[in-house]
């Protein structure tokens, strides 16, 4: 039972982590899409808010279940005999103190978002600053937390995490709603589109430049030694991350360098017969989301995994 509820630990923590990360995404694609005059933009922006409040939901509900299934680890009893587990974790330990703030931080991402306010940037601002908040304490529940509350290998994997939600959140957001197909666009339209993929693309990689390096200082430390990459459950898993990651990248690079450029230039000239790229850059957005996904799956089980744990 124990490898059982193991599982399910990392299930509901890569819930939470990927709930986390679209709740992120949604209030910064929020941002870039803008509060012109733009139709299809306004149209993107209510969307976008409901997929936030969603996804805050499902954040809400996975983190009540990841310190319900932790209290059950910690006492050793099933998840339905664990309510007595749950106050003493909150109450008596680090780790409850820990996750009632980033409860609270989610709570208040969580109302923040609920605001229609489409020009009125404070409630994307305190969605973002509630959720660094939240992402800290996520941080102080893993391996980074050995060195301590407040130290460098803490605030490497805080920034290493924000950067992540950021990312994941954006392209999931960003291939699922924003930029689906829909009818006839003004130009007026078209341009705001192009604006919010240029967003979108700037972000994406200012991010994973912070996630290579934050990502590279966190192998360092948690390994001890790079000859320890392979052989055991922590490495070997690091290593399938990071190749994904790449692959990611590559994806996003191929949008970024390729389409997008042949994008823009038709949009500049006015030409409104530029249905294909829009296309083509939303199906490799899709592919990249599916790899995204399979990283914060890793990244749950990295954040379970002892470094350096031999293979049995």
């Amino acid at each position: 039972m124990e490898t059982g509820l193991q599982t399910v630990q990392q299930l509901a923590a890569a819930l939470l982590d990927l709930a986390a990360a679209v709740l992120m995404g949604a209030a910064a694609s929020r941002v870039w899409l803008g509060g012109g005059v733009s139709g299809w933009a306004a149209g993107r922006r209510e969307r976008v808010r409901k997929i936030a409040i969603l996804g805050a939901v499902l954040a809400l509900a996975a983190d009540v279940a990841v310190l319900w299934l932790e209290a059950a680890a910690m006492a050793e009893v099933p998840p339905l005999q664990a309510a007595g587990a749950v106050w003493t974790l909150l109450t008596a330990t680090h780790l409850g103190r820990a996750w009632s703030i980033g409860m609270a931080g989610l709570a208040v991402a969580t109302a923040a978002t609920c605001s229609r306010a489409a020009r009125n940037s404070r409630p994307v601002a305190l969605t973002l600053l509630s959720l660094a908040v939240f992402w800290y304490t996520r941080s102080l529940a893993s391996h980074a937390a050995s060195d301590g509350d407040v130290s460098l290998r803490l605030l490497a994997d805080w920034v290493h995490l924000n950067l992540t939600g950021l990312w994941v959140g954006a392209v999931l957001v960003a291939g699922a709603i924003a930029l689906k197909p829909v009818g006839r666009m003004s130009p007026a339209d078209r341009h705001a589109r192009v604006a919010y993929v240029a967003s979108l693309s700037n972000a994406a990689t200012i991010a994973l430049a912070g996630i290579a390096a934050t990502g590279l200082y966190a192998a360092w430390r948690g390994l001890g030694a790079w000859d320890r990459l392979l052989g055991n459950a922590y490495g070997n898993t690091l290593a399938i991350k990071v190749a994904l990651v790449g692959v990611a990248a590559a994806l996003g690079g191929f949008n970024r360098f390729v389409v997008m450029p042949a994008w823009r230039a038709r949009a500049s000239a006015g030409d409104p017969s530029d249905g294909l790229l829009p296309a083509r850059f939303r199906r490799v957005l899709w592919i990249e989301s599916l790899v995204l996904l399979a990283v914060v799956v890793l990244a749950a089980w990295l954040a379970a995994t002892p470094p350096g744990e031999s293979i049995e």
